[in-house]
């Protein structure tokens, strides 16, 4: 009779740890095994396509017929340091800190920087365009480019366009390798040709060369599409701008004063140059009285 009981009491006790056992593993690991799963489900969320929403637009950004219309100031620089003393064209050096000052008074004035490559799109094919859209160019390919304007810029989250004069390229000037983390910051390298000529006084076989090959060059070694070009000290002339267009150009900038509209001959752009003797407040003054309203 005793043997019964004990063989009755043994099989209780086992089916009461079975259920211990179950249980207890149930929620243990119930939590662990959910939280891989949400971490995967926010990770799959995250990398799927689906999940990239299209940018909000801009406060104020303008499209279509407006952005058509968009004047755009483009801005020249040549040297973003203090100009040494007896320097030629000392007015072409802008000093650091004074080039600082006047992006952070664009800024504030709600300016705010695009490639002239977005002002193309805006005036042929309707946008986008910020309310009050600038282009921050910089002619010919100075160090000073990358060491004392591309951090200014990139502290604005704003792209530059640098016009480069290919000749200069490592020769005291930008290296390849500094031009390349500047188009990885955004900006839009365009051509500035290859020696830096008087355009308007070269024969066709040359004027050829200079226009096509720098462009090509452009392409080839830094894969950008190098649409625009700078005329080198703003010379051209019909002939010029017919041999500009021939080599595929889209437009190109002058250093005729003034600003920008896409209604123009979109081979003789204006530019305001800024000069050593400006300042925020010079420059703001001058953009607000060359722009409409």
């Amino acid at each position: 009779m005793w043997i019964k009981r004990f063989l009755a009491l043994t099989a209780l006790a086992a089916v009461i740890a079975a259920v211990v056992v179950v249980t207890g593993s149930r929620g243990s690991s119930t939590p662990e095994a959910a939280a891989p799963t949400a971490t995967a489900t926010k990770t799959k969320k995250a990398k799927s396509p689906t999940a990239k929403a299209t940018p909000t637009p801009l406060p104020g950004e303008v499209r279509g017929a407006a952005a058509r219309r968009m004047p755009v100031p483009i801005l020249m620089y040549h040297v973003i340091s203090k100009a040494p003393a007896g320097v030629p064209n000392a007015e072409l050096w802008v000093d650091r800190h004074v080039f600082a000052d006047e992006m952070r008074a664009l800024r504030a004035a709600k300016f705010q920087a695009i490639t002239l490559q977005q002002a193309y799109d805006a005036w042929k094919h309707g946008g986008p365009l910020p309310k009050h859209p600038v282009v921050v160019s910089f002619d010919d390919g100075y160090l000073s480019h990358y060491t004392h304007a591309k951090p200014v810029l990139r502290a604005l989250g704003w792209p530059g366009v640098l016009n480069l004069q290919l000749n200069v390229l490592g020769q005291g000037g930008l290296t390849t390798k500094q031009i390349k983390s500047m188009i990885a910051a955004g900006w839009e390298v365009d051509s500035h040709t290859l020696t830096h000529p008087d355009l308007t006084t070269l024969d066709d076989a040359s004027l050829k060369r200079e226009l096509v090959d720098s462009r090509r060059e452009l392409q080839k070694r830094f894969g950008v599409p190098a649409d625009f070009i700078a005329y080198p000290a703003g010379k051209y002339d019909a002939r010029v701008e017919a041999a500009t267009k021939a080599a595929g150009y889209r437009a190109a900038t002058t250093v005729d004063e003034g600003v920008a509209r896409g209604r123009d001959d979109l081979f003789a752009l204006k530019r305001v140059r800024v000069n050593a003797s400006d300042t925020a407040t010079t420059l703001l003054a001058r953009l607000k009285s060359s722009s409409p309203g």
